[in-house]
């Protein structure tokens, strides 16, 4: 396994620039208040992707009677945590969605040593998935896909396999050597260009080294086989997943979709995200996209 300080540990640890802040308790707390007097929430475990064995816990909430309902899943990026869904989570349970927020691999108290950019994570969202089924009635025909950043990158993928119903992406990216390259210098304060050509060799380290290919975790490969309705939110601002990043992805999808350009706004789940400085708008655009497709 890559050490965390290297650069393949860097890019392979569950570990984010900055620690998750969003409190587990607050959050939960707030599940349990909007999904109402008829409602619950539970939390789930089960077993991760068998090649690479973890346990991993999500949150389940519902306003009551499942089967009936649309559900939302929503994928925390790198480092991130499902707490930081909050707000979202509050909204989607007063619409009548049932809502699934899992713990990535990795990300406590979901265990794993490390995370694959949707190479594992998508047999471990499918369990889930199969697991929410089994227990709750969760209807995969009316399921909606909110991601962001590395959790969008996630989305992608498990919309590939199991064609959802709507899918939301924030701040995608579509080129994982360039991805990797920008991060590398945001975690290390290094010139982004001293990356750029070293990160082509990395990857082929990381396939050799960590039996971890990381070109099947292609974002455009994975777009081309999405064909649900499809929204890309991007902060024009963000300066973590920069917005030229997104196109590629974008263009990639087979779906209906479109592309939304926040003007003056970062990335998501940060105090700029588009989600906190345009939220009026953010709502109701979120809402006029899962409602009906949900419905």
């Amino acid at each position: 396994m890559a050490r965390r300080w290297s650069p393949a540990g860097i890019l392979l640890s569950p570990v984010g620039l900055a620690p998750a802040a969003a409190s587990v308790e607050a959050f939960r707390s707030a599940a349990r208040a909007a999904a109402g007097p008829d409602g619950f929430v539970e939390i789930v475990t089960h077993d991760a992707d068998p090649r690479e064995p973890a346990r991993l816990s999500a949150l389940f909430a519902t306003p009551g009677r499942p089967e009936t309902r649309g559900t939302v899943l929503f994928l925390h990026g790198k480092g991130g945590c499902g707490a930081e869904w909050a707000p979202d989570v509050v909204r989607a349970l007063g619409l009548g969605f049932n809502v699934l927020v899992p713990e990535l691999r990795g990300h406590p108290p979901s265990t794993g040593a490390r995370i694959t950019y949707g190479i594992f994570e998508t047999v471990d969202l499918g369990l889930l998935l199969d697991l929410a089924a089994e227990r709750f009635g969760v209807n995969r025909a009316r399921l909606g896909i909110d991601g962001c950043s590395m959790g969008a990158l996630l989305a992608l993928h498990l919309a590939a396999a199991v064609s959802p119903a709507a899918l939301w992406l924030q701040a995608p990216f579509g080129d994982m050597k360039e991805m990797a390259a920008h991060y590398l210098h945001r975690a290390t304060g290094l010139p982004a260009i001293l990356f750029a050509l070293p990160v082509r060799f990395l990857m082929r380290r990381i396939a050799r080294t960590e039996g971890l290919d990381l070109s099947f975790a292609d974002p455009v490969r994975a777009a081309r086989r999405v064909t649900c309705p499809t929204v890309v939110v991007h902060g024009e601002d963000d300066g973590l997943v920069p917005i030229r990043f997104a196109p590629r992805v974008y263009e990639a999808l087979a779906g209906e979709k479109t592309f939304w350009r926040v003007p003056r706004c970062g990335h998501c789940h940060h105090a700029d995200e588009p989600q906190a400085v345009v939220r009026a708008e953010y709502e109701r655009r979120w809402t006029e996209f899962f409602r009906p497709r949900l419905a």
